[in-house]
């Protein structure tokens, strides 16, 4: 009995295709490498040694992967963040320190540079700007919350949230070659607050 050979798929193996996430991530990247006008197609495409048709293989267009970053920034920036502090179970005090610490863990230079792109993109993007004030919005709501827990009136927590949202923004930029034992300190001052 004859066998017919069937044909071998084109392409690259299923394992070694890229997935919607790659592009976003790349796409991240670039942004904080070179700006918004740096996300383009043929770039990503070449960053990751693949031909554009799989970028339209998970994309629209290139707007449709503007939209998936600033989502997936929206998620792992804000909204995983606050699962993960909640998550802990511990008393409000000790979850207002985690989210303290968080600026001087590894990661964070990288996701300030993608969070400062971004930022500089929402200046002249509506799209971005209202993410970014989504985003804000959130993250000020949160860190209220925990000082409403605490015991503050809402006026007070508002102010606090204030304070330590604008020290979280631009601490993993300013520290990132400053003495760990100055984030600590700050930290003991900022912790001061949630009495």
């Amino acid at each position: 009995m004859e066998t017919v050979s069937q044909p071998k798929p084109r392409g690259k193996k299923k394992e070694d295709r890229l997935d919607a996430s790659a592009w976003v991530s790349a796409a991240a990247d670039q942004l904080a490498e070179s700006g918004i006008d740096g996300v383009r197609v043929e770039l990503l495409s070449k960053r990751l040694n693949v031909t554009k048709g799989s970028f339209y293989w998970h994309f629209k267009d290139r707007d449709a992967l503007l939209e998936a970053m600033l989502n997936d920034w929206r998620r792992q920036a804000t909204l995983a963040v606050i699962d993960r502090i909640e998550r802990t179970g511990t008393v409000p005090k000790d979850r207002l320190i985690r989210l303290l610490q968080l600026p001087f863990r590894a990661r964070s230079p990288h996701g300030a540079h993608i969070e400062e792109a971004i930022r500089q993109w929402g200046r002249k993007d509506s799209r971005a700007r209202a993410a970014i004030d989504e985003i804000d919005d959130l993250r000020l709501r949160y860190i209220s919350r925990l000082y409403i827990e605490i015991g503050h009136d809402e006026a007070s927590a508002r102010a606090h949230a204030f304070i330590v949202y604008a020290y979280m923004r631009s601490a993993a930029d300013m520290m990132a070659n400053e003495d760990p034992a100055m984030a600590g300190r700050i930290e003991a001052i900022l912790a001061k607050t949630a009495q």
